[in-house]
């Protein structure tokens, strides 16, 4: 039988057309995937670069003492410390709330949140490297760098994008 246009043709049967919808969630989440992924593996590289600067500095300037005198130095490093424990809280509490499943939401709107809570994610799990690289330059403290930095980065490896989990979240 020839190709007739006007007959329904197998994308159009269901089957075929389901598959194809199918193929372009797995495309666009492949392209979401990529694109985080890139976001993430930046912020590890920004946080071994705060590690080069802190050490470049510790050589440079030894003993390094910090770039300001700061008068209660004990009371800003606890303020960097709850600041980074408010990111972390923050971090979890975003993620449970903005990534409920939403009834009848489509697959590429959940794949869209799911992409912007997880640069969110990212972003969040910096925040304590920042406080620590903030917390060295002021006072010349390297062990509070360390730890935070180290914070920073079990943060962006717990909530690194995974192509399993974002399918797992999808489904």
């Amino acid at each position: 039988m020839p190709y007739n246009p006007s007959l329904p043709g197998p994308s159009e049967a269901g089957r075929p057309a389901r598959k194809e919808a199918r193929m372009d969630i797995q495309d666009e989440l492949r392209r979401h995937l990529k694109t985080v992924s890139l976001v993430g593996w930046t912020i590890i590289a920004s946080l071994f670069i705060y590690l080069g600067i802190a050490e470049f500095i510790n050589a440079w300037f030894r003993p390094f003492h910090g770039f300001v005198a700061v008068a209660d130095l004990q009371r800003l490093r606890y303020a960097l410390f709850a600041l980074a424990i408010v990111a972390i809280i923050l971090l979890r509490l975003l993620r449970q709330i903005l990534l409920k499943k939403v009834p009848g939401e489509d697959g590429k709107t959940a794949l869209h949140r799911l992409e912007r809570v997880t640069l969110l994610t990212l972003v969040l799990a910096e925040v304590p490297g920042i406080l620590g690289l903030v917390r060295f330059l002021l006072g010349g403290l390297s062990l509070d760098f360390y730890v935070l930095l180290l914070v920073s980065l079990v943060l962006v490896f717990m909530y690194f994008p995974r192509r399993s989990g974002w399918e797992e979240w999808l489904s």
